[in-house]
């Protein structure tokens, strides 16, 4: 992706990043694997839950973040002794939060680093040895049962506010709500005004008061939205173990190809006819470089 980003000149792109988890269920063997501060959580019912009505937040991942993640900070140590301020303010020279990430070409490549006169000067006396920040996953298995109900996939916007475990909880709440209360909506959309009236909370605005949530989501974006609460991405998925849920029609709709992918290929392909091989075009991206 980067290598494409820089021969096209698309260096907007190249230094915007994202951050992403994934699940493979196969039968009873759950297989996570994530890069960056996403989260995967099970929702686990345990002996007390009949009585309590709470279920257990079993979390399939761990942040990729200096502050909370302990083996995070040592592997920049490690890799970049000397430098003082490879951590600073718990970032990624004291600017990017997540330690692993697709994108962010300054943090993987010196010549993205070099597009930006402003941090060449910031950094000429400590440095910039990138590359910090890599793609390469973390992974984590579970052997699934009937205890487990459901999985939450989300991005870190919706856990600046709530826990794993009251965002388990919140499902929970969902699960038992009267019909009523759930009109209009599902497990995610449930979830995401839960994250906006704790957000409202935490800045001041109060809690689930009547037209908050629209006021939100007027917000026009920018740095005074952003300030108010991160992008929230959900999903929730659950287990259907007594096989009794409605049979589902999965859409038969193609998905689309990012296009810098299907580029990618057919500059491969081009340099293959040409019988350039990968000679002509690398195809070998490094972890770091992703």
């Amino acid at each position: 992706f980067l290598q494409m980003a820089y021969l096209d000149k698309r260096f907007r792109d190249g230094n915007a990043g994202a951050c992403a988890v994934v699940c493979h269920v196969d039968g009873s063997n759950l297989t996570t694997a994530w890069a960056g501060d996403c989260r995967a959580i099970l929702g686990k019912s345990t002996f007390l839950t009949p009585l309590t009505g709470s279920m257990k937040a079993d979390e399939l991942t761990e942040d990729h973040q200096i502050a909370t993640n302990p083996k995070e900070k040592e592997r920049l140590i490690r890799e970049h002794p000397g430098e003082m301020d490879v951590i600073y303010r718990s970032r990624v020279k004291g600017r990017l939060e997540p330690t692993r990430a697709f994108g962010d070409g300054k943090y993987k490549s010196n010549k993205f680093f070099n597009l930006f006169p402003r941090l060449v000067q910031r950094y000429r006396e400590t440095g910039w040895t990138a590359p910090y920040v890599t793609a390469e996953p973390e992974t984590s298995e579970r052997t699934l049962n009937k205890s487990h109900k459901f999985l939450v996939l989300a991005c870190d916007g919706l856990f600046e506010d709530l826990t794993s475990a009251q965002v388990v909880d919140g499902v929970q709440e969902f699960l038992n709500a009267s019909p009523d209360a759930k009109q209009g909506h599902n497990a995610a959309t449930w979830l995401t005004k839960k994250a906006l009236a704790a957000a409202a909370v935490s800045s001041g605005l109060g809690g689930e008061t009547p037209g908050l949530l629209d006021y939100f989501v007027r917000l026009p974006q920018g740095r005074n939205r952003r300030r108010l609460h991160d992008d929230i991405t959900i999903q929730v998925v659950f287990f259907d173990h007594e096989g009794t849920f409605p049979p589902q029609d999965p859409s038969l709709e193609a998905i689309k190809e990012p296009e810098i992918l299907w580029r990618y290929r057919r500059a491969m392909a081009a340099s293959a006819k040409r019988g350039g091989g990968s000679e002509a075009v690398s195809i070998t991206i490094p972890q770091s470089k992703l």
